[in-house]
């Protein structure tokens, strides 16, 4: 069975990534996965602005604990939850390694 992955391009000062995420086999909806990260990414980029005092350990910090707040909400065995993050946070981060990075502008 082919990996199904999500398609989703991140715009990002100076240009744009194109990136294909791996998505879980039980993946239920791809389409809700993105349309979630792109809220998650906007929302993040909406808060910090041009003028916060916020720095990428910060961001990363509040993220980190987002994602343990979510990990303990999961109806499994938290050793289970804690792999598959694992699993899938090196997964993501390879997919976007492995990304294009193309420039974008405004006409």
């Amino acid at each position: 069975m082919p990996i199904r992955t999500l398609s989703f391009t991140a715009v990002q000062p100076g240009g744009a990534r194109h990136i294909d995420f791996p998505l879980h086999p039980q993946t239920v909806r791809e389409d809700q996965v993105g349309d979630l990260l792109a809220d998650l990414l906007d929302t993040v980029t909406r808060q910090i602005g041009d003028q916060s005092q916020a720095s990428d350990g910060d961001v990363l910090q509040s993220l980190c604990m987002t994602l343990a707040i979510r990990m303990n909400m999961v109806k499994a065995p938290s050793s289970m939850v804690r792999d598959l993050v694992s699993k899938l946070l090196e997964q993501a981060n390879e997919a976007v390694i492995s990304s294009t990075e193309q420039p974008a502008g405004r006409a």
